[in-house]
């Protein structure tokens, strides 16, 4: 997680979702994301390259949610999302 946070200029509160981030965020070049990531986005969250999530990732996003590649998604799975 540390080093997520690191890559990506995170605290490990927007990671856990504890501290919400202001605006978008784009991980498009992501092909996974680590467990425990489930930030809360005030824009747009952008995970276009992921091609599945782990089991209980839940953000909560403001804007829009993209997961154009996804080809799985993990029974549970309960974002909160304000546009698509």
């Amino acid at each position: 997680m540390k080093e997520f946070c690191k890559q990506h200029n995170l605290t490990e509160d927007q990671f856990t979702g504890k501290q919400k981030i202001e605006g978008s965020l784009y991980l498009n070049s992501l092909t996974s994301i680590p467990a425990g990531f489930n930030p809360t986005v005030g824009g747009y969250l952008h995970l276009d390259s992921l091609t599945s999530i782990p089991a209980g990732f839940n953000p909560t996003v403001g804007g829009s949610l993209y997961l154009n590649s996804l080809t799985s998604i993990p029974a549970g799975f309960n974002p909160t999302v304000g546009g698509y």
